[in-house]
């Protein structure tokens, strides 16, 4: 097979043809691609959280080469990329976007299978830097918030943002208490840790908020010493100053913000980001978003107005 006939048959749109290429002029990988199957997948997935109902809807869909050929051969390319850009925290290679439903269950779960693909070769990557297997499986979770995050969503299973999940897999994100840490490089070159905040692990309380900063230096020194981050930055609606208008003074945004140097950058527009990260936002009218807190509040007040909010870029130093 080939990329065009691969992206005719499942049915891929024009968006997928520098991705399809890039990975065709890779190849295949050099060691056979293995998925888990049966109870083996079974006890992975529920490991890595991943909810009960889409647990048995990967295992039932799992692709098999002779039965899907255009899906294994994207499969194993894609996992390919992956590998092959293991650790490498210069290059942004983001993987491919999602796959239409229309081309089958299996198309639905396409990166949790990449995910459950590229698993030992995280492991093993993460072992030559002597990472904590605590640590690896804590990060490795961020699949069952992704797949839990999707069917709330859309109510199907699924993958969310499974560009995400790819820097996962190229072990360059660790999670360490309630944050998460990329390794990345600033504009000037100069080394920073991108800050993340998941869905999953309650309220984001400055007790622990500070411990995850407080473990972040330490962590990367030990275990990526050649790379040196100082400093944390980050990308966010968070950083809007338009939320002090809506949120009390002591409000945890507003306290864990005060430390946050804005960087001189034109502003980005954040509507279509605080709709996806405080209502997983699936298209419905304003109106229909529940308003349970002061911020769901805020921000539904805020668009109905005709205003915008803004993604701005900031930076803290590590302690």
């Amino acid at each position: 097979m080939d990329s065009e006939s691969v992206r005719r048959e499942l049915r891929l749109g024009e968006n997928t043809a520098a991705w399809l290429s890039r990975i065709d002029e890779l190849g295949p990988p050099p060691e056979p691609v293995r998925l888990p199957r049966g109870d083996e997948a079974r006890d992975l997935l529920r490991r890595l959280e991943v909810p009960a109902l889409d647990v048995e809807e990967i295992v039932a869909a799992t692709p098999d080469p002779d039965r899907d050929p255009a899906l294994w051969w994207l499969l194993e390319r894609a996992h390919h990329e992956i590998v092959h850009r293991m650790g490498d925290f210069k290059v942004k290679v983001r993987g491919g976007p999602t796959l239409p439903s229309e081309a089958g269950d299996a198309a639905r779960f396409f990166h949790a299978y990449v995910f459950l693909a590229t698993i030992p070769a995280v492991r093993s990557f993460h072992a030559t830097r002597d990472i904590p297997e605590a640590t690896t499986w804590e990060t490795l979770t961020q699949l069952g918030e992704s797949v839990a995050i999707h069917r709330r969503k859309h109510g199907e299973g699924g993958t969310n943002m499974p560009w995400w999940l790819t820097f996962l897999l190229r072990g360059l994100v660790y999670r360490l208490g309630r944050l998460q840490f990329s390794l990345a490089v600033a504009r000037g070159g100069s080394p920073v840790l991108g800050m993340h905040i998941p869905e999953v692990g309650g309220p984001l309380i400055p007790e622990i908020y500070y411990d995850s900063l407080r473990r972040a230096r330490p962590f990367f020194d030990r275990h990526f010493p050649e790379h040196g981050a100082r400093t944390a930055t980050g990308t966010s609606w968070l950083l809007d100053p338009q939320l002090a208008e809506y949120l009390a003074e002591d409000s945890h945004i507003l306290q864990l913000r005060r430390d946050w140097t804005l960087i001189d950058a034109e502003p980005e527009d954040g509507d279509d980001a605080i709709l996806e990260f405080v209502f997983r936002y699936n298209g419905q009218p304003l109106e229909e978003l529940p308003q349970r807190s002061a911020l769901e509040r805020a921000v539904v007040t805020h668009l109905q107005a005709g205003r915008h909010w803004h993604q701005l870029s900031g930076r803290i130093e590590l302690p």
